[in-house]
C-alpha cells in the first residue's frame, strides 16, 4: 500500500482470504484478514493492518431506462498503530468513493 496516498507514514501490511461469487448476475466479493503462524510476518518498516469482515457487490440495475451496474460495498479496515491522525479521516472516507467512479472504466458501455 502506498501510505504517501493516506497521509500515513510508515506502509500496512494485510494478510487476507477472499471469496467470490456469482448467483445469477450478481458478483460478490467477501473478504477478511487471516492470522496464522504460517503467514509471513511484516518487516520492520511495515505494520501490520486488520480488514474486518468485508464485500462487494456488484448487480445489474437499470437508471433511466440504462443498464448500468449497482456497486454495494461495505469496507472495514483497521490501519493499525499509528492510524491516521482525526483530521485526515473525513478526507480519507471522501477519497474512498473516487474508487468505485473508478470502477466504471472496468465495464463495458
Amino acid at each position: 500500500m502506498d501510505s504517501s496516498l493516506c497521509c500515513l507514514k510508515q506502509p500496512r501490511d494485510f494478510c487476507c482470504i477472499s471469496a467470490e461469487s456469482k448467483q445469477e448476475e450478481q458478483f460478490v466479493l467477501a473478504l477478511r484478514s487471516v492470522y496464522d503462524e504460517a503467514l509471513p510476518r511484516p518487516g520492520r518498516e511495515l505494520v501490520r493492518g486488520e480488514v474486518l469482515p468485508s464485500a462487494w457487490v456488484l448487480q445489474p440495475d437499470t437508471q433511466h431506462r440504462k443498464e448500468v451496474t449497482k456497486v454495494v460495498y461495505m469496507t472495514q479496515v483497521d490501519l493499525g498503530t499509528p492510524a491516521l491522525p482525526q483530521r485526515l479521516l473525513g478526507f480519507v472516507a471522501k477519497r474512498q468513493a473516487m474508487v468505485i467512479a473508478n470502477l466504471a472504466s472496468f465495464f463495458p458501455l
